[in-house]
């Protein structure tokens, strides 16, 4: 089976942009000798924490995310910390986390002036889970800016930093191996 990095973003709505800037960091990734295997948060049935659930989309997620030669997340700020989305599929990973161990890459989108805080707190829970998050990071503010109604970017530097982040990735894994 050939290797894959998990991808995902925190956000649920249609048209968002956190999805937009992940299509850049999937291209980046698209150059790597990885498969990628995405995944949808909001396509998921995932309970809220001790609420009893049938569905398996919990145990399918465990399993993504062990088998996974490294992980790409990408959050929107909400309200100066990381969606609940992100933060239920967190949960759902159960304690100890299978992100524990896990190499994983952060990038974070905001309307204001940055992410600093969602990625913060996002770096934080993740490291306290044992997951090993990369240095460095990608921060967009004015989000809605950056991109246009097409979803391409337009922003030079905003692209650069975006596309650094899965860059970082695949190089720490290809020096890994």
């Amino acid at each position: 089976m050939t290797p894959y990095i998990l991808v995902f973003g925190g956000s649920r709505r249609p048209q968002n942009n956190t999805d937009k800037a992940l299509a850049l960091a999937l291209d980046e990734l698209g150059k790597g000798d990885f498969e990628i295997n995405r995944v949808h948060l909001g396509d998921l049935d995932l309970p809220l924490p001790g609420q009893p659930s049938e569905s398996k989309d919990p145990d399918m997620l465990k399993s993504l995310v062990t088998g996974a030669a490294g992980i790409l997340i990408a959050t929107p700020e909400y309200h100066g910390s990381i969606s609940s989305t992100l933060k239920l599929a967190i949960d759902n990973l159960g304690y100890p986390s299978t992100f524990e161990g896990k190499t994983i890459a952060i990038l974070g989108v905001a309307m204001g002036p940055s992410a600093d805080n969602a990625l913060a707190h996002l770096r934080h829970i993740l490291t306290h889970v044992g997951g090993e998050v990369l240095p460095g990071q990608a921060s967009v503010g004015s989000v809605h800016k950056v991109f246009d109604e097409d979803g391409r970017c337009i922003d030079g530097e905003a692209e650069a930093a975006i596309r650094g982040v899965p860059a970082r990735l695949l190089e720490h894994l290809k020096n890994a191996s």
